[in-house]
């Protein structure tokens, strides 16, 4: 049993990412009903997109700190119990300023998710497999969204979409009640990147994590990710409005092209994590298994992206955006296992950072979007198309800039500056 407890660990916290990304997803599937009930504007709209994120990339940067002295079991107890009552006092909103407010508190609980739940992984996986751990949660981002997106327009249609945010606070409830006992569960024995044994040896210091956190690989894989994340916001805040208004197609439709292209997209990125394993279990190489892969990927994906507004037939549309999702998810995917190899004693610390600068495009990409839509008014095609370039020109652009200048050095100890992890 001991064996298989670190598969039930990360299928609880698979289920957690599902309701993560679907609580996120919640509000563009919604758009259209909460402009119309509560008369917003797209620029309005767009700032009820932003403030998710208003605290999101600091909460996620200390949380994931706190995460490395507290515990991340204990972090994700909290972080599930703000998720329950963000979502439920959904049901008490009347305008904009409440709305904001639960947006504002769930992003607040949300930011530490990615890195403790993967921090929390890290401990029970081997880094040759833990590309492999980190895309199985990641898929449950992706089975957020096709999970959520017909399931949520089902609810709103029956119930209405306040009683929709209910319901997923509730959710995430009962999930709480199960971590109250798997989250008390500890490895025999936590894995870490090869040499870290002697790096913990030495006391840790406010130069190291800088170092560590200035270093060209950290800073151009979090803004790649930063980039990518963008496509992202624009999925879950006006890409359900996207296809309704300028692709004609209805609500259900709409639902259907963003769950079976979000989980293809997922599966191929899985298959493309099992690989990138398997390469780095053999070269023991960072760079070829992890960095390549990921800026390659995202190289690929700004170029196909660019191609969605040309397109208008259902087939055409599922296939570029689960090219796409692809791309980007595989970046998703093995990022965090580049980060978390810079600074293993303080992977908490280095996921965080990661993710807090990653997801820091959602405070200003969806006030963009917003304003470049609601500026088109009279023609919301062009508003929406400049939205999906200005993401395919910068995902190119930081791509590229990771794949030439993200090169890790050798890590060396202060003890005898013998080589102890070949990147």
């Amino acid at each position: 049993m001991k064996g298989r407890m670190k598969w039930v660990i990360l299928l609880a916290l698979f289920i957690l990412s599902i309701v993560n990304f679907a609580d996120k997803s919640i509000t563009g599937l919604a758009g259209i009903h909460i402009m119309k009930d509560l008369n917003l504007t797209f620029s309005q709209f767009g700032m009820v997109g932003s403030s998710f994120f208003w605290l999101f990339p600091l909460a996620g940067i200390v949380g994931a700190s706190l995460s490395d002295r507290y515990g991340t079991g204990k972090l994700l107890v909290v972080m599930a119990i703000i998720w329950t009552i963000a979502q439920s006092m959904v049901m008490f909103v009347s305008g904009l300023p409440l709305l904001l407010f639960s947006r504002v508190l769930l992003g607040m609980g949300e930011g530490p998710f990615q890195a403790t739940a993967t921090s929390h992984i890290s401990k029970w996986f081997r880094p040759e497999s833990r590309g492999l751990a980190i895309s199985i949660l990641n898929f449950g981002n992706v089975v957020g969204i096709a999970v959520s997106a017909p399931i949520v327009v089902l609810l709103m249609s029956n119930f209405g979409w306040k009683q929709t945010f209910f319901i997923s606070g509730i959710i995430s409830f009962v999930w709480l009640i199960g971590w109250l006992w798997l989250g008390r569960l500890k490895p025999d024995v936590l894995f870490e990147e090869e040499g870290s044994k002697q790096e913990n040896k030495l006391e840790t210091n406010v130069k190291d994590k800088w170092k560590a956190l200035r270093s060209p690989i950290f800073i151009f894989t979090s803004l790649a990710a930063c980039i990518g994340f963008s496509y992202i916001v624009f999925g879950i805040t006006f890409n359900p409005a996207y296809l309704m208004k300028v692709k004609g197609f209805n609500e259900q439709q709409a639902g259907k092209i963003i769950a079976i292209s979000g989980l293809i997209g997922a599966i191929f990125a899985l298959i493309m994590a099992i690989i990138s394993d398997r390469i780095y279990k053999k070269t023991q190489n960072l760079r070829k298994s992890r960095i390549l892969f990921s800026s390659c990927s995202l190289i690929l994906a700004g170029v196909i992206y660019a191609l969605y507004p040309l397109v208008t037939g259902k087939g055409s549309i599922i296939i570029i955006l689960s090219i796409v999702y692809t791309l980007v998810a595989t970046a998703g995917n093995l990022n965090p296992a580049v980060i978390i190899s810079l600074y293993p004693k303080r992977r908490g610390l280095m996921t965080g950072t990661y993710y807090g600068i990653m997801t820091s495009s959602g405070i200003f990409a969806p006030i963009i979007f917003g304003k470049l839509i609601q500026s088109s008014s009279a023609n919301p095609a062009v508003g929406f198309s400049s939205s999906i370039y200005g993401i395919a020109v910068s995902m190119v652009i930081t791509a590229l800039l990771m794949f030439l200048f993200g090169k890790p050095k050798q890590r060396v100890t202060e003890e005898n500056k013998k080589t102890i992890v070949n990147f």
